[in-house]
């Protein structure tokens, strides 16, 4: 038989124990056949020499928002501008010029903690804008900055207008908007401007996947479509569908749908099917390259915006965030979802929404069984000591973002304090208790940049230069690569067709200048990637 392609002179990590290291790689038809003496003779249509590159199995995001970051390549970038809120204000003067009237401008990046805590003056900002509607996104995602106009589409300021539950449109002393919407209240400006096209979005995950074949990512999690203020269009799905047959997806997607587009569908009484998707379609369905995964349901909100529910304030504040929605409802939704077929993917960052994030996974784990796609704990903010044989026990991942300790790291220190700071976005001791840390950035809220999320697993320093957490909490090298390629694999379902290069498995790999388990741990973010394969194909090459 004649192969497709064998990369020779490579230094593969493969990750699998029964061949840890190989230096020649066969694939055929989008898999790997074989390594070393199992190819050896074997002729092929097309031979890589990799001069001794390091080679290790394709990096999986499993969280991250890919049409928003692709959308985010195309709007006004404000995130942590040197010349602090008048660069902010230039910036958006600017892109007020480019744009017609009447129409939005859409911004992109905002963090208070990059400003010293500041929000613009929405007074500016109707200034600037000149009757222009304007949104800005934080970069948690769960807030957005909008001017006067966009308050007045949106119906703020009608009689007996009503914060949605959820959120709230944050008002000053005087009862006056101050252009901050947080949470679901941002579905009320968000729904002027979508539904996005499905040209739009196959432009953004264009841009977006082109931005990840770069970084070494061959597969992501999407963790919301369809529905809520994640939602981009009601048929995201024939976005990604459509990328796909055109050639401009180049990642595996794995897509969560948000628990708002899920809806009673009328299936004969006897099926029980309960919520879902039209067609019946449920976690798992799909292909290797595009697929159903768990569905995203919001128990809290953000650790940047103060909106992730504590059990206890804020440090310095009277307030301990909130819940998305009443407790019971938030139980019987997540029940009904798993008792239907879908998998659970419950965002919780403060200790309050992971409580009763675990005791409503492991209810339903209880009452209706186990789920061969896992479910999982998105984001993991704060996670206490006795949870962590909990996790274990019911097989539920979780996804803390090591990305986070740079961008909003000191900000979620002063946040919580000292002494709550050891829960915060653990690390080794969720691999050490035996729970699944796949690798995740929630990008574009936190840097999407693999290396740079290993190196921060590593070390986990924030931008100002302290250790987020106990110097315990600090995984090894090889820990945070598994967790980027081999446990991302299992927590998404996946792990017997990737996460290791092993025969049988997709040919999804990436080539770099060196590997992250052999350098200094603190040159990790800078080493090269040199090529990223996917299915027997370079998504990208330098080579």
């Amino acid at each position: 038989m004649q192969l497709d392609l064998l990369l020779t002179n490579a230094r593969a990590q493969t990750l699998d124990g029964a061949r840890p290291e190989a230096r020649t790689i066969g694939v055929h038809q989008g898999r790997l056949v074989g390594f070393d003496e199992e190819v050896e003779g074997a002729s092929a249509k097309e031979t890589v020499d990799l001069e001794g590159a390091a080679v290790l199995p394709g990096f999986n995001d499993v969280h991250c928002h890919t049409t928003w970051f692709g959308l985010t390549l195309a709007s006004v970038d404000v995130e942590n501008l040197p010349g602090g809120l008048p660069e902010v204000y230039d910036r958006l003067a600017a892109a007020v010029a480019q744009t017609p009237e009447g129409e939005w401008v859409n911004g992109t990046g905002y963090s208070h903690r990059d400003y010293g805590d500041a929000y613009p003056d929405i007074e500016v900002l109707d200034r600037i804008t000149d009757g222009r509607p304007l949104f800005v996104r934080q970069v948690s995602g769960h807030s957005a900055i909008v001017n006067t106009r966009a308050l007045e589409l949106a119906g703020v300021f009608e009689p007996g207008f009503e914060d949605p539950v959820g959120g709230q449109i944050v008002r000053d002393a005087a009862g006056r908007p101050t252009g901050l919407v947080e949470e679901t209240a941002q579905a009320l400006v968000q729904d002027l401007i979508r539904p996005y096209s499905v040209d739009t979005i196959v432009s953004a995950l264009d841009l977006a996947t082109d931005y990840y074949a770069k970084e070494g990512i061959t597969s992501f999690g999407e963790a919301g479509i369809a529905a809520g203020w994640i939602g981009h269009s009601p048929i995201e799905i024939t976005a990604y569908l459509r990328a796909r047959a055109e050639g401009k997806l180049r990642a595996r997607a794995q897509l969560m749908p948000a628990i708002d587009a899920l809806h009673p569908v009328a299936a004969n009484s006897a099926d029980g099917f309960g919520i879902g998707l039209d067609l019946g379609m449920v976690t798992g369905f799909g292909d290797d390259t595009l697929s159903i995964g768990p569905v995203k349901i919001f128990m809290d909100g953000a650790m940047s915006g103060e909106t992730a529910a504590l059990t206890e304030n804020y440090e310095g504040r009277d307030h301990a965030g909130y819940l998305q929605s009443d407790p019971e409802h938030l139980r019987r939704l997540t029940l009904d979802a798993y008792r239907s077929g879908w998998s659970l993917a419950v965002h919780a960052i403060g200790d309050l929404a992971v409580d009763e994030a675990i005791r409503n996974i492991t209810e339903a784990i209880d009452t209706y069984g186990r789920r061969r796609i896992p479910n999982r704990i998105e984001h993991a903010g704060m996670v206490r000591d006795e949870h962590l044989p909990v996790l274990a026990e019911y097989g539920i991942a979780v996804t803390p973002q090591a990305a986070f300790f740079d961008a909003i790291g000191d900000g979620m220190l002063a946040s919580i304090g000292p002494e709550r700071a050891p829960m915060l976005y653990r690390g080794r001791s969720f691999v050490d208790a035996g729970v699944m840390l796949p690798g995740s950035s929630d990008r574009p809220c936190a840097d999407g940049n693999v290396l740079r999320g290993i190196q921060a697993f590593v070390d986990r320093m924030t931008r100002g230069g302290r250790r987020s957490g106990p110097a315990s909490e600090c995984m090894t090298p090889e820990q945070a690569v598994r967790a980027y390629t081999e446990v991302a694999a299992a927590a998404s379902g996946h792990g017997d067709v990737k996460g290791t290069l092993s025969t049988g498995k997709l040919a999804d790999l990436v080539v770099l200048g060196a590997s992250p388990m052999e350098v200094d741990p603190t040159v990790i973010r800078d080493i090269e990637v040199r090529a990223t394969m996917m299915g027997g194909r370079f998504t990208h090459s330098k080579l």
